[in-house]
């Protein structure tokens, strides 16, 4: 059977759309498999009313005729009959990046919550945005733009951004350094991975003495005649070979077979309606398929793409393999 050199192959078994990754030692970057502590993103969100819409506002909902008419008196205007069907209560939502500063921009997300059948070509009236804390850390206004794809034709209209319609009144400052160190967390936790970047930290800055904490971070001393924004410039561009556990996703209803990390396949026998797959370490021939040597999730995949193995058959005999602990992989099924 021929090797498998690629770093990563797609065959379409019987509409089975099969995605592996082989052994290959890629080189990752640090920042694309952790980041800094503290270095993260704030929820901020408001209560606010749309206006101007063309007769697809709430109707019976009477928290926003009550809200237009508090908008209405502080603005000097005392009117006691309001027509409510041009306007529609919504919820603000949006995200603060890290590093965030006043006067800065950020998109806003607008959803009905009332009974208006649309909101869309309508304007967000002025909107505190707020976080857990009760503080307020942007306003948000402008005209709204509900998204249209040609491929869903029944677009929602309850729901709506404005691209940059909040501006940012209070900045938040990270706190990444802590005891005159930083700590990166890797997004999908390892042990392996920790200590390559452990190690590869400690080469290139031995005075920075990293180590893993048992709180799942990688601590790493500060260095006082680097500066920090070159130091952890540095650390996030180096370069390190992951190494994580096999796992492979099943999507039942598109037939969408994803694998990953090194996946092994042991000495097993599957048989499934007359159709039969031996895995082997020897040369012994078989009436289905031969795979030589160690069985990789690559060598699986061809041999049951020659014997014309359809998608409830591979699923099937990849249960069937996790089942009997030939299969050493996470198997996941959706």
């Amino acid at each position: 059977m021929k090797k498998l050199f690629a770093t990563f192959i797609i065959l379409f078994v019987s509409h089975c759309i099969w995605v592996y990754s082989l052994d290959a030692e890629i080189p990752v970057k640090i920042k694309d498999l952790a980041a800094f502590d503290g270095l993260k993103s704030n929820h901020i969100f408001g209560y606010g009313l749309v206006i101007g819409l063309q007769g697809t506002g709430d109707a019976r909902t009477t928290v926003t005729e009550t809200t237009l008419k508090n908008l209405m008196k502080n603005l000097g205007v005392d009117s006691q009959k309001l027509s409510v069907k041009n306007t529609a209560a919504v919820l603000v939502t949006a995200e603060l990046p890290p590093f965030v500063r006043v006067g800065d921009k950020i998109n806003i997300s607008v959803s009905s919550v009332g009974d208006a059948k649309s909101i869309a070509g309508g304007s967000l009236v002025q909107t505190l945005l707020k976080g857990a804390d009760g503080n307020t850390y942007a306003v948000g206004q402008g005209q709204l733009e509900v998204p249209v794809s040609k491929a869903k034709p029944m677009t929602v209209k309850t729901n709506a951004i404005i691209m940059g319609g909040a501006i940012v009144e209070r900045a938040i400052a990270p706190e990444i350094v802590t005891d005159n160190s930083v700590s990166l967390l890797l997004y999908n936790w390892d042990f392996s991975v920790a200590d390559q970047i452990t190690k590869a930290v400690e080469k290139k800055y031995p005075d920075s003495k990293p180590t893993v904490s048992t709180e799942g971070k990688i601590k790493i001393n500060l260095i006082a005649d680097i500066p920090l924004a070159e130091m952890l410039s540095t650390i996030e561009n180096m370069e390190v070979v992951p190494d994580y556990k096999g796992r492979i996703v099943i999507n039942e209803k598109d037939g969408t077979i994803v694998a990953g990390g090194s996946v092994r396949v042991t000495q097993a026998m599957v048989s499934r309606e007359g159709l039969m797959v031996e895995i082997i370490g020897t040369d012994k021939k078989t009436t289905a398929s031969l795979i030589e040597d160690s069985a990789t999730i690559g060598e699986l995949v061809e041999a049951l793409n020659e014997i014309g193995a359809t998608t409830s058959d591979i699923i099937a005999i990849l249960k069937g393999l996790k089942s009997c602990g030939a299969l050493h992989a996470e198997l996941i099924v959706r």
